[in-house]
């Protein structure tokens, strides 16, 4: 049953070409080094780093990812930067107000794997309206395995908590 869980959570789909490959904040290390290698691969031609800062007297995780992805080899010209977004729920309306602007209409959507099932409801919230469509892509994260997600921290509390948002999400506080 756990098991189950795991992989619930972990949604993918099959990968095709793309206007956007976008990474949320959080666990910026494998949500960037998986968006810059879908971008190698080439999945799309653009990355957007899409999320705030945690400390408001710093610059915006989005950024920090942007810095990464640079020192990994994509060159400042492929990447867009979304720094505003605080939750999930922005990450999806900015973004979609993003590519609207830019005239993107598909992306890549990669977050941890714990969260890719939510971030996906909210991002097809977002996209919905708006006639985007997008592709699950769950980081490589060596740190959380959907098959033992339960047996060690911090997996078990971040996949607890994600349980938590996704039920509070479908009764309508979340």
């Amino acid at each position: 049953m756990l098991v189950v869980v795991g992989h619930a959570l972990a949604t993918r789909d099959p990968l095709a070409r793309s206007d956007l490959i976008v990474a949320v904040s959080g666990d910026n290390g494998p949500r960037t080094l998986t968006a810059v290698d879908l971008w190698k691969q080439g999945y799309a031609p653009l990355l957007l780093f899409s999320g705030a800062s945690l400390d408001p007297d710093s610059v915006s995780s989005a950024e920090l990812m942007k810095r990464d992805a640079i020192r990994l080899g994509v060159p400042a010209a492929a990447i867009l930067v979304e720094p505003a977004s605080a939750t999930t729920e922005e990450n999806a309306r900015l973004t979609a107000e993003l590519m609207t602007r830019r005239g993107l209409h598909t992306a890549i959507l990669v977050t941890s794997p714990y969260h890719q099932r939510r971030a996906s409801l909210l991002f097809s919230r977002a996209f919905g309206p708006a006639g985007l469509s997008f592709l699950n892509q769950p980081a490589n994260d060596p740190q959380w395995d959907p098959d033992r997600w339960w047996l060690r921290e911090p997996s078990r509390t971040l996949t607890l908590s994600e349980l938590a948002k996704l039920g509070a999400m479908f009764i309508g506080r979340g």
